[in-house]
Formats: C-alpha cells, structure tokens, sequence
C-alpha cells in the first residue's frame, strides 16, 4: 500500500473489537473515512467475497473515499482500479467497492463480508433493514457503521443497540480526541456556531432543539450498570395494545432507584404483560396506571384486577396524576435541585433510555403524546415516581392573630 498509516490506542481498540456490528458516532473530521478503510482492509480478502464502502450519494463516494482508495492501489501489483465502478478488484476475485445509497435498488442482489455504512444519519432506514442486512445474512457478515448525528434518527438507534445487544458495539467521540484539529480551531467554532449545533457537530451528541419532557436527564449521568441490585423491587406499568410496557426497578435504603430490566409487548394485553413479568419478577409491588383500575384494555376484568390475578401488589392513587406533576417528580428524581441523582438507568433499557431523550412537552407543559412509538416506558416509570416520591405541595394557611 501506498499510504504508512499509524493506528492510536482507541482505534486499535475499535478495529480488534471482536463484535460482529460496530456504530461509531462522532464529531466532524475525527477521521472517520481512514478508520473505515482499515476496517474494510485489516483482514485477509478471501477469493470472490464483497466488501462495500457506502457513502449517503454516489457523489460523496466518488469526491471523498475512491481518492483514498486510488492513492493506495494505482500501480499495486495483484490489484485493478475500476473507476468507474469505483471498485478495487483482487487476483482472487475478491472485490472492495464504494457505492452510493441514493440509487439504494441498485445496491440488491448480491452477498457481502464486510460493509460500511457512513454518515448513516443521511442514509435512508431501509436501505439498512430492507437490503444490506440481508446481504451480510449467509455469509454472517460484519458491519461498522459511522457518522456525525442528526437529532435522534437511525444513528442514535443504532448507537442505542451498541449499549444493550451482545452482538453490537458503540462508542461516541468528539472532534477534539479525533487528533487531527487543533483545540483553537475547535474553539473558534464553538464561538461562531449556535450551542446545539455545535455540540451536534463537534461533540457528536444527539441533540433536539424541543422542549424535553425528561430535561434534567442526561445519558452519561444516568446510564450506569449497577454492581449490586437491591432485594426491594417494584414494577411500574402502562397499559396499551401498542404497547404494553413494564419497567423494573430496585430501590436502595437511601431512596435512590435502579430501572434495570423493561418489557414492551407489541399488540398485546395485560394478562400476556403479567405473565412476561412474572418470569422475571414475581409478587412484587405494581405501579400502573391508575385509570386501570376501572378498564381492562381487552378484559371484562380491570387491568389492575389482572395484575392482582396474577400475584401483584397493586399501589396506585384514586385518581390519575397529572403529566406536569408526574415530569415535576420525575425530575426532581433524576436530579434534585443540590445536584443529587436519585435515579439510574441500566443501558440495557433502550426504551425508557429513548423516552427519557426524546419525549417532548406539550404547549401545556404535559406530555405530548403525537409519537405513538413513544412515552410508554416513561409513563410507566413515572406513573411509580410519583407514587413513591411525590412533589410535596406548598398550601398557603391563614394565621390568627
């Protein structure tokens, strides 16, 4: 090869990383397109297999990675440029290529070893879930997936995976650990570019420019795996058919709450919910949804008769909380006005990590609830929150004198 490339600890560490999906989520020029070529090239080309850089269109593969792939093999022995397929074609038949996902039908049809999905945030879902997977089926292909984040879309969903599934891996880095611009210029970005646009783009955090319902909820504070569960477990609980969602969490002597596991059944009711949290937590307390004590989503019996069917403790008020009181306990939860966090998330949740991030408020202050993929595992942990920690109410009194 053309080009002496040096590898730092942390890209070593990702590149001998032995998971089978990778997500790198990242700030601008952290040096995504190299990493991605030494993932695409660290391991020997077997005869006849596939490995593709995609790029969002055929025009950034063209203008940013074929360059690349041109100064490498031109005049390498064993290897032959196609550049108009953009394509770098091995004695063995082995084939590595850059493709453009604009034209994503053009992509179908053939088997892969090994892929690249960059700047995935502007690269259609379904070109992901509908034709590359597939493709890396038969052969039990690997896949890295990279970019800069674009709100809570693909990527973050992906990343999210990366947190919770044994055969995914993320990580998140800033422009500034990438190595390759100065702190200066970084600064002068950060001094010339709107707050979130600038963490987005620098940072490569996952912003929203909404009003979260969650808002004193922050992903590196609250996600935490806990080395030891307490003995006091309790369920919170939300009834729908889309979907029925169930949070379980431990409650420490001093107050502070664990949610480590979570349910989400699609098309469903609540004896199939009761049954899924009996295999995992038996005859515990229950918090669901106080309307449930008078309807069963698809029984004559309540919902909450249901759930005491089946071994639960019920706890929930007469009538139902308000969302601003249960997003006022809620936050005041996550973190109280001193600074302390009452509450922790297990990064195995991926739902309620998910509401906590991205639900948004109404122009009432409530919860708004257009997204139906949404809210349910907030409602069901909030629904516990402002049961077991309410906001006391300040109430003015008349004093004789």
């Amino acid at each position: 090869m053309m080009i002496n490339w040096t590898v730092n600890k942390t890209r070593k560490k990702i590149l001998n990383n032995k998971s089978r999906f990778k997500v790198i989520v990242a700030g601008r020029r952290w040096g995504k397109t190299i990493l991605s070529l030494m993932y695409l090239l660290k391991d020997e080309f077997k005869p006849n297999e596939r490995r593709w850089f995609i790029t969002p269109t055929y025009r950034q593969g063209k203008m940013i990675v074929f360059p690349v792939l041109r100064q490498m093999f031109n005049g390498f022995v064993g290897a032959k440029l196609n550049e108009s397929e953009m394509s770098v074609v091995f004695e063995n038949g082995a084939e590595l290529s850059v493709k453009g996902a604009d034209n994503e039908h053009n992509l179908r049809g053939v088997e892969l070893t090994k892929c690249v999905m960059d700047e995935m945030a502007y690269i259609k879902p379904h070109v992901w879930e509908e034709i590359i997977m597939p493709m890396l089926a038969t052969t039990q292909g690997e896949c890295l997936f990279i970019g800069t984040p674009s709100g809570y879309d693909m990527m973050y969903e992906l990343y999210s995976k990366g947190q919770a599934d044994e055969e995914w891996q993320s990580w998140q880095f800033t422009t500034l650990e990438g190595g390759f611009v100065p702190k200066e210029e970084i600064e002068l970005a950060k001094r010339t570019m709107d707050e979130v646009v600038f963490r987005q783009e620098f940072e490569g955090s996952f912003e929203t420019t909404g009003n979260r319902a969650a808002y004193n909820f922050d992903r590196d504070t609250h996600c935490t795996r806990s080395s030891e569960l307490s003995s006091y477990l309790w369920w919170g609980v939300d009834f729908n058919v889309d979907y029925m969602t169930a949070v379980l969490a431990c409650q420490y002597t001093d107050g502070t709450v664990h949610f480590f596991d979570e349910i989400r059944l699609k098309n469903s009711n609540t004896e199939e919910l009761a049954l899924a949290m009996k295999k995992i937590a038996p005859n515990i307390e229950c918090y669901p949804d106080p309307a449930g004590k008078a309807r069963s989503t698809t029984s004559r019996r309540s919902d909450h008769q249901i759930l005491r069917d089946h071994g639960f403790l019920i706890r929930a008020k007469k009538s139902h909380p308000s969302h601003i009181d249960r997003l006022n306990a809620l936050n005041r939860k996550l973190k109280d006005a001193e600074g302390k966090v009452g509450m922790t998330i297990d990064p195995s949740c991926i739902y309620l990590i998910k509401d906590l991030e991205q639900c948004q408020r109404d122009k009432k202050g409530g919860l708004a609830k257009d997204n139906m993929e949404l809210t349910h595992a907030l409602d069901a942990c909030s629904y516990a929150i402002s049961h077991k920690f309410p906001i006391r109410r300040m109430v003015g009194t008349t004093i004789n004198w």
